[in-house]
């Protein structure tokens, strides 16, 4: 199964998702995306400008079936049910600034009303965090990056990533963001969360390149590759 999120930075559904086509993604989670034109069946859109909100799309054997979304999250953390070969819960995360809760506040307090969702399945918590460990002193410890950390972990979960690479959160040396574009004010704040019991699975973590990705957004995509079997990119795999 693949996994990618990625912040394109605005723009038109029909211009930047196919960006992520070489990637052969199963489920992806696109953060400041236009809303499609015509809607395929396989992706849902969330937002309140048409401009710029959340899709996630997925291609067969996967479908998407949309949960209620609870009125006390705060915005663009869209529940979603994952029907296929592999079936979980969803957390798609587009973390913003603003109050009551900025950036990695507003990802905490969602996890926390979600929780009972993100526990009774396996789960995925996929996006764009806005939040890193290094900005940890700006926050409360409960409410803080390191804090969301320990608080996905007493709920199953880890970081594809830093499973993966083996580096601590706050030490990463792939940045998934450029701060106005700037190559030399880089940061790592999106996500892949796992199920930990999926961490063995792990086939592959990559970052998109400064390079390659600059001329289409300041972020770039994250892809996870989770699988048992050598022949998994067949998708014909299962779960034990």
């Amino acid at each position: 199964m693949r996994l990618i999120t990625w912040n394109c930075c605005r723009g038109p559904y029909a211009k930047k998702v196919p960006l992520l086509d070489p990637f052969a993604p199963d489920i992806a989670v696109i953060q400041e995306c236009a809303r499609p034109k015509n809607a395929p069946s396989n992706c849902l859109w969330f937002g309140d400008n048409p401009n710029q909100g959340i899709a996630v799309q997925a291609v067969e054997p996967y479908s998407l079936h949309p949960l209620p979304t609870l009125a006390a999250s705060p915005k663009y953390f869209v529940p979603v049910s994952v029907i296929g070969p592999v079936k979980f819960t969803l957390l798609a995360v587009w973390a913003m600034g603003g109050k009551p809760y900025p950036y990695v506040e507003a990802v905490v307090k969602a996890v926390e009303i979600y929780r009972d969702l993100l526990l009774g399945s396996p789960a995925v918590v996929i996006g764009d965090f806005n939040s890193n460990a290094i900005w940890d002193a700006h926050h409360t410890a409960d409410l803080s990056h390191s804090g969301l950390v320990r608080l996905l972990d007493k709920l199953g979960l880890i970081s594809a990533y830093h499973a993966k690479h083996n580096e601590e959160h706050g030490c990463e040396s792939k940045p998934t963001f450029f701060f106005q574009w700037q190559q030399d004010r880089p940061f790592h704040i999106d996500y892949c969360f796992i199920p930990q019991a999926w961490a063995s699975k792990i086939t592959r973590v990559d970052v998109g390149s400064y390079e390659k990705w600059c001329q289409h957004s300041d972020h770039r995509p994250v892809f996870v590759e989770v699988c048992r079997y050598s022949f998994c990119r067949l998708r014909r795999f299962t779960w034990s």
